[in-house]
């Protein structure tokens, strides 16, 4: 009896995918060219810092891909999930992209202007972008059930951060460096309704900790406001910032966490609700007290 072999199936993060764009929502269009206006992504003169001075700059010359055609290739990319860069140079030639007329030009002209496009022009444009949501009348609220959180707190808001993707060698500073390069870190802090961005920092650091930008994230929040964040950012020490600030947090707990039960305010079979010290140790002590909520889950207790 012959036996048939099978193929192992590969791990699903590791799984090839294929990556199909996707559709044209004239709302979403309409919404990103009110925010991309023509004064926003008014041509102004790019500079670049020298790979072999890093303290000259480097004039960048004009020519067909000025910053308004660089910016709306880049959109393009990033919300419709194109593949290949020869699917936006296909649509630039054929329709356009967000206000800019059709051109013709080539993927290779196209691939080494985004080699050379300094950091922070798209760093200052997410910022100006950001800054005009801010400006805007906020949304109603998703959901009914939200309307209360909303009058208790002037502002809920969530951050988080992502490390960006390793980078390919392709100039002299980034060749000199060994092994896998990373694009740095992000961190975002968004409304919990609106989903517009209220505070955002980027930094070269790969390696950074998401507790070292703990000052600017608490200064981002208006007093009484309550933030949620994950454990990348769980510091009792932070906490007790919060506090003195008054202003609230929503987290989980960590399972290797020294802690006193001050009080018991509600327990059922399911549910409890509790007032616990953190922190008894010298190294990391809590000056302030926490509430907890534990809810029993699927026969776990989340915490």
């Amino acid at each position: 009896m012959v036996q048939q072999h099978t193929k192992p199936r590969p791990h699903a993060e590791f799984r090839h995918r294929s990556q199909i764009p996707m559709p044209a929502v004239e709302e979403v269009e309409q919404r990103l060219t009110d925010l991309l206006s023509p004064s926003l992504l008014a041509p102004r003169q790019l500079e670049r810092r020298d790979p072999r001075q890093p303290q000259r700059l480097i004039r960048m010359r004009q020519r067909l891909l000025t910053r308004p055609v660089m910016a709306a290739i880049i959109v393009r990319l990033v919300w419709r999930r194109l593949p290949a860069v020869a699917e936006v140079q296909r649509g630039l030639a054929r329709e356009g992209l967000l206000g800019v007329a059709p051109m013709a030009v080539s993927c290779q002209a196209i691939i080494k202007r985004l080699d050379v496009l300094p950091v922070a022009v798209i760093g200052q444009l997410f910022t100006e972008v950001c800054a005009r949501l801010q400006a805007q009348v906020p949304p109603p609220v998703p959901h009914p059930r939200w309307a209360p959180g909303r009058v208790h707190f002037p502002q809920i808001a969530i951050v988080d951060g992502s490390t960006l993707e390793a980078l390919r060698k392709k100039t002299h500073v980034l060749r000199e460096r060994g092994g896998l390069v990373l694009g740095g870190k992000r961190r975002v802090m968004v409304g919990a309704c609106s989903h517009r961005p209220v505070w955002q920092l980027y930094t070269e650091d790969a390696a950074a900790n998401a507790k070292r930008f703990a000052t600017e994230i608490l200064a981002a929040l208006p007093v009484g406001g309550l933030l949620v964040f994950d454990l990348g950012f769980f510091s009792v020490l932070w906490f007790d910032d919060f506090t003195t600030s008054h202003q609230f947090f929503v987290t989980r707990m960590r399972h290797k966490i020294a802690y006193r039960t001050g009080q018991e305010l509600r327990i059922g079979p399911s549910y409890r609700e509790e007032i616990r010290e953190l922190g008894h140790y010298r190294s990391h002590p809590c000056q302030h007290p926490v509430r907890m909520v534990s809810v029993l889950w699927g026969g776990v207790w989340s915490r």
